[in-house]
């Protein structure tokens, strides 16, 4: 669509403001957020916020309608919505200027209980206008062991500090009780303060910036203008949905269990509607198995999030990711679910990953079934051991550490004419998330890189190939380390659609002394001493289409690349190579009778 298209889509002349008013305050609410998304990342004490941004900045207005979600972490933002929804069903009139909310309840439209949200109002002319939300992923929670998930949690009471909804401020000033609670309950309680303050500065500056907008503009003119832009995301979700094809599919895949209910697996199931008559798509996940005695149950955050993330993939990147174009999909949820709304006690402190990074690529997978060029394969489903939570006791400084890891998380599926993203992490941060750098994680925490490079074979072929995921090497600099993952992808690797293949499994293993190799558990909870190491590799995405149709050129370029072994180049790809190292090429009469016979022995 071109700009005086959009202008005029997006405007249109009943609207009591201008078109380019109309844009820029798009871009003004844009800017807002990265205000406070700066501020947030520059102040963050802790690693997984200062060098991985592992958090979120949103708003909404006093009607819960969101702006702009399109600078956030998938998961965190889409459903943002119920934060403010919680404050003032909890609160009611009793919400005063000063004020700030922090919630971190699974039960009360958080996400998981370590992402440590906080909710401010902002007030214009004595009454409110908006909502300032800062979510952000804290190294520590005040678990029974030191970690962010808890993937083997019976129960909510098994998991982290429940903040269920409090105010931490009241006039501008803390409420000493909540921070005195949650310092006493947390194993590095200046780091959380730190991080807290952070949190706090990234909805102060939002709620300053607004204030300010509004005066400028004029509060009506910016209610106006939120209303607005909610009509113009709404027609153009019902433009994308009418160019969809008519159809109804349901789908299963199964995901790694870890309890005897299910011993080959959980199975994840959804159907979806597509009426493009209607321009309505609708997601149906009442099928899905009970809550499970694991922490890996989703909550309504997470479940509405991964939904409206794979639907708002398949519309395409022009449809605004907010509240307007979200009234295009109607989700159809179970209470007592373990992919729904959760049902009290059952625990979600990994609601966050293991399951909703399944949900989202499957999602997808089935408008690839739906018509060939659309969807996506399966990108990596859970954290791979180089995103372990790492802690322990720091012989520099004398004092404890806990800090969650994010390298090689990558392993993004293949699409209708586009390899994985290398760096795409899963389909709940979808790139969003900063790789940390490895110079500044051995600064932060005893521990030693020794490798962290492709892994060779790891990514599923295809037409278009999934992106491969990574090999890493960690071992204690000085000092016994603890390592805690909740990862995924060993018996179920993320699935490739269309022919496509799957992705190679995710690993974790140990290497004592001697370099004897020790398989790890899928959820690890291990100490690796000094002279001993951890080994990840990670698992990649999915491949999208026949690998046979691949474009040689390609694979050699994979080859070369260190991505694709010359084995896996011939035995799937049916690429044959002469020459060796660097200087490897084509053999194409070779390759193309490889290919004739392998297409042969398919169709016998």
């Amino acid at each position: 669509m071109g700009s005086e298209s959009l202008l005029q889509e997006l405007s249109p002349p009943e609207v009591g403001i201008d078109i380019f008013t109309m844009v820029v305050l798009r871009r003004r609410f844009e800017a807002i957020i990265g205000e406070m998304i700066n501020a947030l990342f520059k102040s963050g004490r802790s690693g997984v916020l200062n060098t991985a941004m592992d958090f979120s900045c949103s708003l909404t207005d006093a009607n819960f309608q969101s702006i702009s979600l399109a600078q956030g972490l998938p998961v965190h933002v889409g459903a943002i919505d119920l934060i403010p929804r919680a404050v003032v069903d909890k609160f009611g009139t009793d919400i005063h200027p000063g004020d700030c909310f922090v919630n971190n309840s699974g039960y009360l439209g958080n996400t998981h209980c370590a992402d440590f949200t906080v909710c401010a109002p902002v007030f214009v002319d004595d009454s409110i206008a908006f909502y300032v939300i800062a979510r952000a992923h804290l190294g520590d929670m005040g678990f029974p062991t030191p970690t962010t998930y808890g993937p083997r949690s019976r129960d909510v009471y098994e998991e982290g500090l429940i903040l269920p909804c409090v105010r931490i401020q009241k006039g501008y000033k803390d409420v000493p009780e909540v921070i005195d609670i949650c310092r006493a309950n947390i194993r590095v309680p200046d780091q959380f303060y730190g991080d807290y303050l952070a949190v706090l500065s990234a909805v102060r500056t939002g709620e300053s910036r607004l204030k300010s907008l509004c005066g400028k503009y004029g509060a009506d003119v910016v209610r106006t203008f939120v209303d607005e832009f909610q009509n113009y995301a709404e027609r153009m979700a019902r433009t994308a949905i009418s160019n969809l094809p008519k159809g109804r599919l349901s789908k299963e895949m199964l995901y790694d269990s870890e309890t005897e209910l299910y011993p080959t697996g959980i199975p994840i199931r959804a159907t979806i509607e597509v009426d493009p008559d209607e321009e309505l798509i609708t997601v149906d996940l009442t099928g899905n198995v009970d809550n499970l005695p694991l922490g890996i149950n989703m909550t309504e955050s997470t479940t509405t999030a991964a939904c409206m993330t794979a639907v708002l993939n398949v519309l395409g990147a022009d449809v605004p990711r907010c509240t307007g174009s979200f009234r295009r999909v109607k989700l159809v949820l179970r209470e007592g679910a373990a992919i729904g709304k959760p049902k009290f006690p059952a625990a979600t402190s990994a609601a966050t990953t293991n399951l909703c990074h399944a949900l989202i690529p499957h999602i997808q997978s089935m408008f690839a079934d739906l018509r060939g060029d659309l969807g996506t394969a399966y990108g990596t489903i859970g954290m791979p051991g180089s995103c372990a939570v790492v802690s322990g006791n720091d012989p520099r400084g004398d004092r404890p550490f806990v800090n969650q890891l994010i390298m090689g998380y990558w392993g993004g599926p293949a699409m209708s004419g586009h390899d994985g993203w290398l760096t795409y992490g899963s389909g709940a941060s979808q790139g969003i998330l900063w790789q940390s750098s490895v110079e500044v994680v051995e600064q932060q925490q005893p521990i030693i890189i020794e490798k962290l490079e492709v892994r060779c074979d790891s990514a599923g072929a295809g037409q278009w190939e999934g992106a491969p995921g990574a090999e890493c090497v960690i071992r204690p600099r000085s000092g016994a380390v603890r390592f805690m993952v909740n990862s995924a992808s060993r018996d179920h690797p993320p699935q490739g659609v269309a022919g496509g293949t799957s992705a190679a499994p995710m690993q974790i293993a140990r290497l004592d002394r001697d370099g004897q190799r020790s398989e790890l558990p899928i959820s690890v909870d291990a100490v690796i001493d000094v002279g001993e190491k951890l080994v990840s590799e990670g698992c990649g995405g999915g491949g999208f289409g026949d690998p046979l149709d691949r474009d040689a050129d390609r694979v050699l370029q994979s080859v070369l690349a260190g991505r694709v072994s010359e084995e896996r180049a011939k035995s799937i790809y049916g690429v044959v190579l002469v020459g060796d190292g660097a200087h490897r090429k084509l053999d194409y009469t070779a390759t193309r009778e490889c290919r004739a016979g392998m297409r042969r022995g398919a169709s016998a």
